[in-house]
């Protein structure tokens, strides 16, 4: 995208003439933002004989406040910006003091201070900037703001920082092409979501009639097609040289991913509707995402009946096949109808379709008992069958409380001035960054909250339905476990076929399925539910017993806590008072991360990357834990067995207060139990005091028991500054 770059000319090379740089490039020129900045600060340097003691630009990049603070007080030299390339903090606090101009421009690129640091991602020194008079609406000699630069890193902190100084998300380059277009080069899916919620404009063209979307078909990132596509970018839009995005896409040879966008958000090869909107199978509907949402619930029902049917009426040798067939049949026909679905919702897990494989095991299973168990074995086991209709009733009960009652949302912010004062009050305690904000929601994360893909939505500690979720597996494994003991008893009760002969079962096991097959299926599918029933109620029961989450059991993780919280809060009042002296004290270090508070001098993540260990690297047994849903109780079980596991887990989790007590704090949460909770969703127990989820942003100090020192004592109410959030 840059006629200036030679980087970018060779990631081109197999580009189409109206790609390639020329007189009427398709692209400005642009920085190499790898090598651009020690290029130009070696280009202007001091002479290399100059001691390091005087050479103000290396003690900078070095970070070295107290020789810098020498060398400016000589009178030798006078302030200048490099340090803010290497996101020196206490150094750049130091050149504001001695009055550096925060708008100077240096460098090949005459760029400023914060353009610098937002090529680097450095969001703390741009916000320190911005603070002390930095205009973010300058340019650099390429005609780059600094939005643009930070868009180039697709460090979304920075671009929501950015964002909310006031810099128009639409503002161009000289040849017009905005920060949406860049991100869609570049291949930042996240990005491009970001500005096309903050209201991006999808329809601008560059000065060659290229959109956004041609920009996302050079790159060929899925991501970034399927975003512009879903929200209504054009998809036959044509160039100033008439060339529509098909076009481009099939000239650059990422056709197959533009056909996959496509056919993501429910349009053909062509670009055109699979289905005219409104309409299902022609016919017009009121709304067509609840006649969908009732399909994917009740079409399991269908299929578990024809697999039963199909296996009961037939031989075994054309009835497994058979069952099989049809069942995929089916199956094939619910994703078919995904292609009605309206944007954002054509995957299946966003469908009730999972939850209603659950819905209809109930139904049969009950209809089963109801109509044929019930009626022969009241009079012989009649209290297991009351345990049973009750067991059913309060699984049934439970299972639609989890799906209908609000897990406990984190409360959106009403406006983007509200959204302006949380970042800047993260940033001034040294805690923006991605396990404190969410940049979906745009709200502060209080601890041992997570952002749910699915609900598009930040929850309290994921979640406030636990314990209803708790008893649905629970009542659901008694359930299962009485039923089938109540199958026995109604076998049992039957008049036995004489002479039964069956050509691949058992004669125990051939009279029941010719007595009454249907129950025989119906059972047999219950006692397949209960291998992933009974691992997760081993996984709740310990979860509870250990204070955790899922997710918190899952990866470790109990919501940014993994430090102590004493040390940073000493680290940050002597930052914020006095500067630093070293790179530890002001705990800064050179990722696009800006300071990190709890860094402790060995490695660390970039938010929302992993360096190794991905998905790439599952192997076939990994693959079955998670097709199973097995991943969590394999997990906990190798931890358990570990040695020294106990004592990790009490270190690691602020909120274990032994298991007496975190299951006192689960049972007598005060959050009703059997309706919807209607005064505050964050009300919880921890250590059995309350404690409000919603505003929880650091641990609670716990209450010393009877003056002493022992670590049983009661978790006390959150200070003022919860009230005040």
């Amino acid at each position: 995208m840059a006629s200036g770059s030679t980087r970018h000319e060779n990631q081109r090379s197999h580009a189409p003439s109206f790609l390639t740089p020329s007189k009427s490039s398709v692209a400005p020129p642009t920085v190499d933002t790898d090598t651009l900045e020690l290029r130009d600060m070696m280009a202007s340097s001091p002479p290399p004989e100059l001691e390091l003691k005087d050479d103000i630009v290396k003690l900078g990049m070095l970070g070295d406040e107290i020789a810098v603070k020498a060398l400016l007080d000589s009178g030798k030299v006078a302030a200048n910006w490099w340090a803010a390339i290497n996101n020196r903090y206490a150094v750049c606090k130091l050149l504001i003091e001695r009055g550096a101009d925060v708008n100077a421009k240096g460098g090949e690129s005459i760029a400023t201070p914060a353009m610098w640091a937002a090529q680097r991602g450095h969001y703390y020194i741009v916000n320190l900037l911005l603070l002390n008079g930095a205009d973010p609406l300058l340019t650099d000699v390429h005609g780059y703001n600094v939005l643009h630069l930070a868009t180039f890193n697709g460090n979304l902190l920075l671009l929501v920082l950015l964002l909310h100084q006031g810099i128009p998300v639409d503002s161009t380059d000289p040849q017009l092409h905005t920060s949406l277009m860049w991100a869609a080069y570049k291949g930042f899916a996240s990005s491009v979501d970001l500005f096309l919620r903050w209201g991006a404009d999808i329809h601008a063209v560059d000065e060659n009639g290229f959109t956004a979307l041609h920009w996302a078909l050079v790159r060929g990132n899925f991501g970034c097609i399927q975003k512009l596509v879903e929200y209504g970018s054009d998809r036959f839009v044509r160039n100033n040289e008439g060339k529509a995005p098909a076009t481009v896409a099939e000239e650059l040879k990422t056709q197959r991913v533009w056909w996959d966008a496509l056919e993501e958000c429910g349009y053909d090869k062509q670009g055109n509707p699979l289905h005219p909107k409104g309409t299902i199978l022609g016919i017009r509907v009121a709304d067509k995402t609840a006649v969908l949402h009732k399909f994917f619930f009740l079409w399991p029902i269908v299929i578990i009946w024809v697999v039963a049917m199909c296996l009961a009426s037939l031989p075994w040798f054309l009835g497994i096949p058979i069952a099989g067939m049809l069942g995929a049949g089916l199956h094939w026909i619910a994703d078919k109808a995904l292609d009605y679905g309206e944007d954002g919702e054509k995957a299946m897990y966003k469908t009730p379709y999972l939850a209603g494989i659950f819905g209809a095991t109930a139904f049969w299973i009950a209809a089963r008992w109801v109509f044929n168990i019930l009626p022969n074995t009241f009079g012989t086991v009649p209290f297991s069958n009351m345990l049973f209709a009750v067991a059913l009733g309060f699984c049934v009960y439970f299972y639609v409380i989890c799906m209908l009652y609000d897990p406990g949302y984190i409360p959106k912010l009403s406006s983007v001035t509200e959204q302006k004062a949380v970042i800047e009050d993260l940033l001034s305690l040294w805690k923006y960054d991605s396990e404190n904000f969410c940049v979906q929601c745009m709200v502060r994360m209080p601890l041992r909250t997570k952002h749910c893909k699915r609900c598009a939505r930040c929850v309290a500690k994921h979640d406030q339905n636990h314990r209803q979720f708790f008893l649905f597996v629970l009542t659901l494994e008694v359930g299962i476990f009485v039923f089938i003991r109540l199958v026995l008893v109604h076998f049992a009760l039957l008049e036995p076929i004489p002479a039964a002969e069956c050509s691949i079962l058992a004669e125990p096991f051939c009279s029941p399925v010719l007595q009454d097959p249907l129950t025989v299926y119906i059972t047999f599918w219950a006692c397949v539910q209960t291998t992933w029933v009974t691992m997760l109620l081993v996984v709740q029961l310990v979860q509870i017993a250990r204070a955790q989450t899922t997710y918190e059991s899952m990866h470790g993780d109990h919501s940014h806590q993994h430090f102590n919280e004493s040390k940073v809060a000493a680290v940050v009042a002597s930052t914020i008072a006095a500067g630093s002296t070293s790179m530890d004290g002001a705990q800064l270090n050179s990722s696009e991360r800006g300071p990190d508070v709890g860094h402790h001098g060995h490695g660390h993540a970039h938010g929302g990357h992993s360096h190794g260990g991905g998905r790439h690297n599952d192997t076939c047994f990994t693959k079955v834990k998670k097709a199973l849903g097995v991943g969590a109780f394999v997990n906990i079980t190798k931890d358990a067995g570990r040695g020294g596991g106990a004592a990790r887990r009490r270190r690691g989790n602020p909120f274990s207060r032994g298991v007496i007590t975190n299951c006192k704090d689960f049972w007598c949460d005060p959050t009703p139990l059997l309706k919807p909770n209607m005064k505050n969703g964050g009300e919880a127990l921890l250590g059995g005091g309350p404690v409000d989820y919603f505003k929880m942003y650091e641990t609670p100090p716990r209450m010393r028991a009877n003056g002493g020192s022992g670590s049983g004592g009661r978790y006390q109410r959150l200070a003022v500054e919860e009230e005040d959030i």
